[in-house]
């Protein structure tokens, strides 16, 4: 049997993950090898082995982190998260390759996306047999995460389902559109927390804590894609693919003349971006020489005034997040949370924020627990 590839461990987002890693590098090994070690059909193996085993650092891989962050500070990590692991992290997975998919992205983590690799066309039955393997070993590793594992494929892909059906939305949809991507993040993001504490017998946590984190969690993720120009390694650009982001709404607020720029640019985009990863991949938006004339004004503008007006809801989340908190749990939430927000100040290039910033957003709170 082939090795796995070696573990890629985060490398931008330090803090607990980094104090963390001496134990939790040998649970996702564990888990890593479970997952290649676990049989299936002999016509999906290939397929699978190019997600599991020749993946070093798996889709995702923060959730599955916050899961065994989660579990230690509610109880302790206990054999039956250990059974579990291989089942979220190939539910996130799943997740990836719907997510790649629906977004035409070509390329994730510097590897070729399985969308890019093997077509859109195969990744419908490739999802439905690793949909049905994750509910299989959720349900192995404790009957209870069933219910939960199949509400979260349920619902995500709902809503992915319609993201897709409205890219290139109208300005009336835009409220809309940004809530259901916070939704989905708000989804992944009880699924790692809450699937922890109901395996060491707690109660979900507060769905308003869920809520921030998921936000926290898009927002900085968009952050990045603007400022790090992540096209360079083949990963889309939000705004040229469609998508409604924070620091988009933030622009138009302060600019409101740009909407007839970000129309104009979108009904060129929606006739000349490609359809598919394959197509986005051989003709990238942003090299067209109109999208990108057009996309100009409005790109500055996203780095003049969305980028900043959207850290200041980063930290007012960050906020929200830790206040929500069980007391309990709070000072494991708040190492979380403050690792995403440290992402900003650790980003390629100048910091966003200071450790100052960070500090006095919480300024004012009940000591963690």
């Amino acid at each position: 049997m082939n090795e796995l590839v070696p573990l890629q461990y985060p490398q931008m987002f330090q803090g607990l993950f980094a104090r963390r890693r001496e134990k939790f590098v040998p649970l996702v090994e564990e888990a890593r090898s479970a997952l290649h070690a676990l049989a299936v059909p002999e016509a999906l193996r290939p397929f699978y082995d190019t997600v599991v085993r020749d993946n070093a650092q798996p889709s995702f891989m923060l959730l599955p982190l916050m899961f065994l962050c989660m579990a230690e500070a509610s109880g302790g990590i206990q054999p039956v998260h250990r059974r579990f692991l291989p089942a979220l992290i190939l539910s996130m997975e799943t997740c990836a390759t719907v997510d790649d998919t629906v977004d035409r992205t070509p390329m994730r983590s510097g590897r070729r996306t399985f969308a890019l690799r093997f077509g859109e066309i195969s990744t419908t039955p490739f999802v439905g047999s690793l949909v049905a393997l994750a509910t299989q070993e959720a349900a192995r590793a404790d009957p209870r995460l069933l219910d939960c594992t199949l509400r979260l494929f349920t619902e995500l892909y709902a809503l992915q389902l319609w993201e897709r059906q409205n890219l290139y939305p109208t300005e009336g949809m835009f409220e809309r559109w940004l809530d259901n991507r916070y939704h989905e993040n708000t989804l992944g993001v009880s699924f790692g927390l809450d699937t922890a504490l109901l395996l060491n017998g707690h109660a979900p946590a507060p769905l308003s804590m869920h809520q921030a984190f998921g936000r926290i969690f898009q927002d900085v993720d968009d952050l990045v894609n603007i400022l790090e120009d992540r096209r360079s390694e083949g990963e889309n650009d939000d705004v040229l693919m469609g998508a409604v982001t924070r620091p988009l709404l933030v622009t138009l607020a302060r600019y409101p003349h740009l909407r007839a720029d970000v129309a104009n640019l979108w009904r060129v985009c929606r006739a000349m971006t490609g359809s598919s990863a394959v197509a986005v991949h051989k003709m990238p938006a942003h090299t067209n020489p109109t999208i990108e004339r057009l996309y100009r004004p409005v790109y500055q503008a996203l780095r003049e005034v969305g980028v900043p007006g959207t850290v200041k809801h980063v930290l007012a989340d960050y906020r929200t997040c830790v206040e929500s908190a069980p007391p309990a749990f709070r000072s494991a939430i708040q190492e979380m949370t403050y690792t995403w927000v440290d992402r900003l100040r650790r980003r390629t290039g100048s910091a966003l924020i200071t450790e100052e910033q960070i500090h006095d957003a919480l300024k004012g709170l009940e000591q963690a627990a």
